[in-house]
């Protein structure tokens, strides 16, 4: 398999993610109702993870003035994770501090890159008003936090979040699918932060570099000083 295959085997798997999604949301006893739309946005603070696969998805189709967005968030990026003491600290950081997404377009707020965005930005599906997902649970008061929690069917949704869990648990299967197939073909595999990954191939080609395996892969990141806590994550076969 190459990269063109890979590529389009994770378009397969964008398809296949909508449509399931859809297909869920026009069963004539859904328990739920999904509040996401055009520009809510608020869910685009939090911290993306993908495989490296969607990244090189994303970062061959950029343009300059999104190129120029994306490297405008790496010094602060980089800060954060640096500083962070745990996944805990870095999450709720990166949440507070880096002013979101990228590649929401600045007029409307909606995603640039929608088309192309990855499996799990798909898959969160909001069972609440969009304001709820700008909610750092930990500033709740527990009264608000017990609540809100009880408010939840843990049959639905991926609790304790107020997102829908059926769609989680497809994209993190197709997820790991192209997770596999990169593995496989290149004798590696590559997944972490949304943006730092993007920007890893639109500034190294990194994609190329993978195709020379694990060892040339981990020796170039490393030379580089570009595995940064809690942003990458290698694996080898």
């Amino acid at each position: 398999m190459s990269w063109p295959e890979l590529l389009e085997n994770l378009s397969a798997s964008g398809r296949q993610l909508d449509q399931q999604t859809d297909l869920l949301c026009q069963t004539e006893n859904t328990q739920f109702q999904l509040f996401c739309t055009k520009g809510c946005s608020n869910c685009c603070t939090l911290a993306v993870n993908c495989s490296f696969v969607e990244a090189v998805a994303i970062a061959n189709n950029l343009s300059a003035d999104q190129r120029q967005a994306l490297t405008a968030k790496l010094p602060l990026l980089r800060q954060i994770s640096q500083q962070a003491e745990n996944l805990k600290e870095f999450l709720r950081q990166f949440r507070a501090q880096l002013g979101g997404c990228p590649f929401l377009a600045v007029e409307d707020g909606s995603c640039s890159i929608y088309p192309l965005r990855p499996l799990s930005c798909r898959a969160l599906l909001s069972t609440r008003n969009s304001s709820w997902c700008a909610v750092d649970f930990a500033d709740l008061h527990p009264q608000e936090k017990e609540a809100f929690l009880s408010s939840l069917n843990p049959e639905i949704v991926a609790f304790p979040t107020h997102y829908l869990a059926t769609s989680q648990e497809l994209g993190l299967e197709l997820e790991s699918v192209s997770m596999v197939a990169m593995r496989d073909t290149f004798s590696v595999a590559l997944s972490g932060n949304l943006i730092y990954q993007v920007w890893l191939e639109t500034e190294f080609q990194l994609s190329k570099v993978l195709a020379q395996g694990f060892a040339a892969t981990r020796q170039f990141i490393e030379e580089r000083k570009l595995d940064l806590p809690f942003l990458l994550q290698l694996q080898g076969r």
